[in-house]
């Protein structure tokens, strides 16, 4: 289906999305960090379909390696920024939906 040359480019690709997705996290720019995760899932499919056919020479292989230790710990790093801003959508959330509900059964 798909060559090694392909794999790598989709591993690259991916390594590249998640650097950018970890600058978009690093500047709260959550928007932009959403759009780019949307180009990273397609881009991991398109792995998932192709690289099952193919093997890997052993440089590819290393090569492989030092891009998927980069992609994990970019990874972290974006997980460590986002958290703290999912739990305060939470709480915002949980507020506006108490506020609801007051206002349903007290409402005006």
């Amino acid at each position: 289906m798909g060559s090694q040359d392909q794999v790598m480019q989709c591993y690259e690709r991916i390594a590249v999305l998640t650097a950018s997705m970890l600058q978009f996290a690093r500047a709260g720019n959550w928007e932009a960090l959403a759009m780019e995760e949307v180009a990273f899932c397609a881009c991991v499919e398109r792995l998932k379909e192709t690289e099952p056919a193919q093997v890997l020479n052993a440089v590819q292989v290393e090569q492989k390696y030092q891009l998927l230790c980069k992609i994990i710990a970019d990874d972290a790093e974006i997980r460590d920024l986002v958290m703290p801003e999912l739990a305060r959508l939470g709480k915002l959330l949980g507020s506006m939906q108490r506020q609801q509900s007051l206002h349903q059964a007290y409402g005006r």
